[in-house]
């Protein structure tokens, strides 16, 4: 792997961050993941092949020998034209991996190789409470937008989402 396909993700071992390939040799990781509760790996796979090596909607994963560390990805935000330019984002961090940079070293890399596709907004939606996933998403530059109170069910339960967005028109 070369450099523009990895870097560091600042943990005290080496630890890649590395664009996924669509097939992600292992998808399961992702089903057994508790971000990404999909209801069926076939849901997994269309998801990861949503993504593609060029262009504005990526993936990377970071990895520390076969585990998964976590993984962030640009999506398109909306079918219709105009919001062509603004990408939604997505990131998951395992919690053993916490506070080792991995969250940062994602975004960073993800950031940095979708910065030449004219994109003008990132936004994600946070389901709340996640404070740590806050924190990390102001510490890259997003900025709250507002909460959604109640709007979505997650385990039976209703849970309420900051939506929060990136300026990456370039300077």
């Amino acid at each position: 792997m070369d450099k523009s396909e990895a870097l560091e993700a600042g943990t005290q071992s080496t630890n890649v961050v590395k664009p996924c390939d669509g097939a992600l040799d292992n998808p399961a990781c992702f089903a057994q993941s508790a971000a990404v509760r999909l209801a069926a790996l076939g849901a997994v796979s269309a998801w990861i092949g949503s993504f593609s090596r060029s262009g504005p909607h990526r993936l990377f994963v970071a990895t520390e020998e076969e585990r998964l560390l976590g993984f962030a990805g640009s999506q398109q935000y909306r079918s219709h034209p105009a919001f062509r330019k603004t990408i939604e984002t997505s990131i998951y961090v395992d919690p053993e991996a916490l506070g080792h940079g991995v969250g940062s070293a994602l975004y960073e890399n993800l950031f940095k190789e979708i910065s030449g596709e004219g994109l003008h907004r990132a936004v994600v939606g946070i389901a709340l409470p996640n404070e740590a996933s806050v924190r990390l998403h102001r510490k890259v530059g997003f900025t709250d937008v507002g909460t959604f109170a109640e709007y979505a069910i997650k385990n039976g339960c209703y849970v309420s989402s900051v939506w929060m967005q990136r300026d990456l028109t370039p300077i």
